[in-house]
């Protein structure tokens, strides 16, 4: 019996839970007799540790450039911030290890790298360990460790960082981004020719915590009547009361507006056309359907990079300037959608269906051989 321990976050953000969620069903898929857990680093630590957690959405939105900040200040400072984790999550990491029994410890986010290496370390556990790097680009230094048994990369330039600062290449498992099942469809057919529509259909998503950009984006889109838009404000319903009134005139016409929903997939292959923050998860769960995006914007820190690396791959456009966007609109529709065909027949070469998988089966293996090597007869 393989026993994996999953180190994620609950509340900053979704795409975590998205990740574990992924390898959960896989390893179920895989090896019906493994066992896992997941557990919310932030909520091993102190009231610090916790309420960082419980605000980062707000923080991160509100405030992006400083946020980028801290983020960038994480590479210079990794000893002291792995210090100050190790110290506030160590007593209720040792319980979670001793009920728990793992056979190989998995971390989702970057602060658990680090910081439970050394915990391992100071209480004489050999525990193989794998960071899963949950970014495409701009990565952090934290995520990497010599003592890692492996380092999970889901794109080349995560490959390279990790090289770039001391990073053996035996320790490098280079996959694509871990998505969930339902959009990793293996035999989706290569895209091919776009028919010219009379309505175009937009999904316009805001991220778990809603952004009030996304009604500056949806008015600048209603200005073209060909659009119809399809709107995922998330969790803020000041949000969707706002666009409940800005937009009553169209809710049923050209409007479908929601709040959070767990039926992204459908919503995604309903659309020609996705808008949305440089979200790695959203964005790598929209390429592996083949769907092209623009995208408007990206997070300080982590995602900073992500639109250049959407342009650098041609998976989708950047807008920099809300007032082009319905520009960009008509430059992809133009010559019976051309431009995006192009779009999503680049994505369709990009994608690796199989990444999710091809992890799943490194734990079990890393685990069976955390078992091999206890049962082996001693002399």
């Amino acid at each position: 019996m393989n026993r994996i321990l999953f180190l994620s976050s609950e509340y900053t953000g979704n795409g975590h839970k998205s990740i574990t969620e992924a390898l959960s069903k896989q390893l179920l898929l895989l090896s019906p007799d493994s066992q896992f857990t997941v557990i919310d680093g932030f909520g091993l630590g102190s009231w610090v540790l916790r309420s960082s957690s419980h605000n980062y959405d707000s923080f991160a939105v509100k405030f992006p450039a400083l946020w980028g900040l801290f983020y960038q200040l994480s590479n210079p400072f990794k000893p002291v911030v792995n210090w100050f984790v190790a110290r506030s999550i160590k007593k209720s990491l040792l319980k979670q290890i001793d009920s728990f029994h793992p056979d190989v410890i998995v971390s989702v986010h970057n602060l658990f790298v680090g910081s439970v290496l050394d915990i391992l370390d100071q209480s004489h556990l050999d525990i193989p360990f794998i960071s899963l790097i949950a970014d495409l680009d701009n990565v952090t230094s934290l995520w990497a460790d010599k003592r890692a048994t492996y380092i999970i990369c889901p794109s080349n330039e995560a490959q390279q960082k990790m090289l770039r600062v001391g990073m053996a290449h035996k320790q490098l498992f280079l996959t694509g981004f871990p998505v969930r099942d339902t959009f990793c469809d293996r035999s989706l057919p290569e895209p091919h020719c776009h028919a010219a529509k009379e309505v175009v259909s937009i999904l316009l998503i805001s991220g778990s915590q809603g952004s009030t950009q996304v009604l500056k984006i949806a008015k600048t889109l209603l200005n073209n009547d060909k659009i119809h838009l399809s709107i995922i404000a998330g969790h803020n319903k000041a949000l969707i009361q706002l666009m409940e009134n800005a937009f009553s005139p169209y809710i049923g016409k050209r409007v479908t507006l929601y709040g959070f929903i767990t039926e992204i997939k459908a919503r995604m292959m309903e659309a020609d056309l996705l808008i949305t923050r440089a979200s790695p998860n959203v964005l790598m769960e929209a390429i592996n359907l083949c769907k092209p995006v623009i995208i408007t914007g990206a997070l300080g820190g982590q995602e900073a990079k992500n639109p250049q690396f959407v342009v650098k791959h041609k998976l989708g456009l950047y807008c920099t300037n809300l007032n082009r966007l319905n520009d960009m609109v008509s430059e992809l529709l133009a010559n019976n959608g051309e431009k995006l065909l192009q779009i999503a027949q680049s994505q369709y070469r990009f994608r690796k269906p199989e990444s999710t998988r091809e992890i799943a089966e490194l734990l079990i293996q890393t685990a069976r051989e955390t078992n091999a090597s206890i049962d082996l007869p001693t002399a």
